[in-house]
């Protein structure tokens, strides 16, 4: 029976090695049929953003993994509204359309979820 789960990010993508840890564990959640929602909340808003280039850091591109994620059915994604206003974004900014939710509807949202990662 699948679960579903809830992964949270709320570090930018590049600078730290918890990027790939949450890459990884999300695509081997995915792997098992799992129901999956992303949601970036914080500073792990910035690691959706357009045109970034962390090749300047001398890192890999998580960026390029994002986009990867309707091949394995993950296609829950969820911007925190409040974390794209503290930091001045805007929608235009992003790499691609996500669902964009303010804190209290991601809290209800994560209360349906048999398990909650945050990274």
């Amino acid at each position: 029976m699948s679960k579903k789960l809830t992964f949270i990010f709320d570090k930018p993508l590049h600078g730290n090695v918890q990027a790939q840890e949450f890459v990884d564990a999300l695509l081997m959640a995915a792997a098992f049929d799992q129901q999956l929602t992303v949601v970036f909340v914080g500073d792990g808003v910035f690691a959706l953003l357009k045109n970034q280039n962390p090749k300047i850091l001398d890192m890999k591109s998580m960026s390029e993994t994002l986009d990867t994620f309707p091949l394995y059915d993950i296609n829950d994604v969820v911007v925190e509204q409040e974390g794209l206003d503290e930091r001045g974004l805007v929608l235009d900014q992003l790499s691609a359309s996500y669902t964009v939710l303010s804190r209290e509807q991601i809290a209800q949202q994560m209360l349906t979820a048999h398990h909650v990662f945050s990274f």
